[in-house]
């Protein structure tokens, strides 16, 4: 150790070869530190395009793919009245990730407030739904919001951020915004219901009626936007463009159906009533469908809602069974015995296979027994006196069971069926629409027709068809024998009103000759003049029509079904219009007035004449 002169510094003697281990540990601890350095620096530069993938998948991810909603195609009625519309909404959607995101809860709890203070709502239950979905960068919080309440939205937001500033803080409202969508409307609520269907709103399927049996057509197809990286590794988008659905005009026409609705319903509210009524009015000389409805209607807009039924019919029947009775098309889907209605089809039948004559006669004693060699059946007539001698016209102006009964054993069961399928019944009119009922099984074939099925299907018993069925039929019986396909819809057009195809007249068959279609017509003028039918005659408009009334099953109830088919103008019809009511509110035969159908078919033509350019008769 050596001490200085002035005694105030003290100097140590560090041996040599201590001197030389430190300066060593200290070089290694060196060359140590700047190997490191090099080492992390080497894994940085040579890795770092992959780090900067992972940061930009994490980006991309969260950014994900985007859903750009195509529009709906519209349904119109023939005038281009919309009966069907997307409207464009935007659903608020909160990210929760991001308003966690960052330390200063500020960020979060003025972000909740203001929805809170936006939608007059609990700030607890947006922080629950934070809570519950904070991993999650998508939640729908409000659907369907306007462009006026979106707007309103978002100036909130800059008001908000604009005070903020003013406060030398940064945008406190984070993790807000819009997705646009389209909304399904009906701007006629429950007109055409049964008709028109709806969607479910989920996935933008149409759900009965048009909207289902169209459905591809409609539709259209969604968008996309992705992200993805580039060879640089920046993050880039790439947009499929949507492709907005077609848009449907149907024959329709709003001004009749809001006539044959409100008689429905005028009716169901009536003094008598019926468990159902309904209509079809349609052109008989191309198919095309003019009205369809039934009593069973429905607010398209809430298709769900049951609020018209009692509580003790809602537990009773059950929610479904109301929602599915609701939806269900009477017009396409209810199979019945048509009643009287159906005779044309026998006298038509007859005449074109010439069994019988415009001069045949026919004795009608009131009832007439039948025997298949086991048991034998009495057939009465709808006058149980009798009508006596009357000739083929007569017959059906009067309804005589016992002369379709001599006119169908005179035809045979072999032509009796044959013009059953060649008029249609059994078959589908392939109608576009879903959910037409199959009645094949419902009507007889050779191997189980008896005499006295062959007697009770010539006035309208023991087979069952489906309105369209019948009215199509009955087309072809006044039009001069020309079945045509019947169709709702009869243009086909794009966004842009550019025709996409036009759904022509479709002819499928000929049923009877023009003179037997002449023969019918006039038998159906004298009908409502002097016969069944008087009560739809209209002054100074010359209407034609045949009656109908079917005893339902089981016979021993004494329910019944009445009907009436009516045209005009009688030489040359342009509607024809088909009324079924099912159990009329009254008891037993009381029920069998086919006049309760009548009045609802002649209420319809006298308000619809304001609306139809039909001449006055001469």
């Amino acid at each position: 150790m050596k001490i200085s002169k002035n005694n105030t510094q003290i100097d140590f003697l560090i041996p040599p070869f201590v001197k030389k281990k430190l300066m060593l540990c200290v070089s290694f601890i060196t060359l140590a530190f700047i190997a490191l350095f090099i080492n992390l620096y080497l894994i940085v530069y040579n890795n770092s395009s992959e780090y900067e993938k992972i940061v930009l998948s994490q980006r991309q991810s969260s950014y994900s793919s985007r859903t750009i909603p195509q529009k709906r195609g519209e349904i119109k009625d023939t005038n281009g009245i919309t009966l069907a519309i997307s409207k464009k909404v935007y659903n608020l959607i909160l990210d929760p990730k991001v308003m966690l995101y960052y330390e200063d809860r500020s960020y979060l709890t003025e972000s909740v407030a203001l929805v809170a203070d936006f939608f007059k709502e609990s700030i607890y239950s947006i922080y629950d739904i934070i809570n519950q979905k904070k991993d999650s960068s998508y939640v729908r919080y409000k659907l369907s919001l306007s462009y006026d309440e979106k707007i309103q939205f978002e100036e909130m937001i800059n008001t908000k951020n604009e005070e903020f500033k003013k406060d030398g803080k940064k945008d406190r409202i984070k993790g807000l915004w819009f997705e646009e969508e389209y909304k399904r409307q009906y701007p006629y609520n429950s007109l055409l219901s049964n008709t028109i269907g709806f969607i479910n709103e989920s996935d933008n399927t149409g759900l009965y009626g048009l909207e289902s049996y169209y459905n591809e057509i409609l539709s259209g197809t969604n968008g996309r936007r992705y992200g993805y990286l580039d060879k640089d590794y920046d993050l880039n988008t790439i947009e499929r463009e949507c492709k907005d659905g077609y848009s449907l005009i149907t024959s329709i026409d709003v001004n009749i159906q809001n006539i044959v609705e409100k008689s429905i319903k005028e009716w169901k509210e009536g003094d008598v009533g019926s468990k159902s009524a309904s209509c079809i009015i349609m052109n008989p000389n191309n198919g095309e469908i003019i009205a369809m409805a039934s009593s069973n209607s429905y607010d398209l807009n809430n298709p769900r809602d049951v609020s018209q039924y009692t509580e003790e019919e809602i537990n009773t029947i059950g929610k479904e069974n109301l929602w599915y009775n609701n939806w269900t098309n009477n017009c396409v889907s209810f199979t019945y015995e048509p009643g009287s209605t159906s005779k044309v089809f026998t006298v038509a039948g007859a005449l074109e296979e010439n069994v019988v004559n415009k001069e045949s006669e026919f004795k009608c004693e009131g009832k007439i027994t039948l025997t298949d060699g086991i048991h034998s059946w009495t057939i009465r007539c709808s006058n149980r006196q009798g009508h006596g001698d009357i000739n083929l016209e007569e017959s059906l102006m009067y309804s005589c069971n016992m002369a379709m009964t001599d006119i169908s054993l005179l035809e045979g069961k072999d032509n009796f069926l044959k013009y059953q399928q060649i008029f249609g019944l059994g078959d589908k009119t392939n109608i576009d629409l879903p959910a037409e009922a199959d009645t094949s099984s419902l009507v007889y074939s050779k191997d189980n027709f008896g005499r006295t099925a062959l007697s009770t299907n010539s006035f309208g018993q023991n087979f069952n068809v489906t309105m369209i069925q019948m009215i199509s039929a009955y087309a072809s019986i006044i039009n001069g024998g020309f079945y045509y396909e019947p169709h709702i819809v009869k243009r086909i057009e794009d966004e842009n009103g550019k025709i996409i195809e036009e759904i022509q007249a479709n002819v499928i068959r000929k049923t009877i000759s023009k003179e037997t279609s002449e023969f019918l017509k006039n038998a159906l003028r004298r009908t409502v003049n002097e016969g069944t039918g008087k009560a739809c005659i209209i002054k100074d408009y010359d209407i034609a029509g045949k009656t109908g009334t079917a005893e339902k099953l089981p016979r021993e109830d004494k329910n019944y079904l009445v009907s009436f088919m009516g045209f005009l103008p009688a030489d040359k019809p342009e509607y024809l219009i088909y009324v079924v009511v099912d159990e009329p509110n009254r008891e037993g035969e009381d029920q069998a007035h086919s006049i309760f159908a009548t009045n609802i078919c002649k209420k319809i033509i006298e308000e619809s004449l304001k609306y139809i350019n039909v001449e006055k008769k001469e």
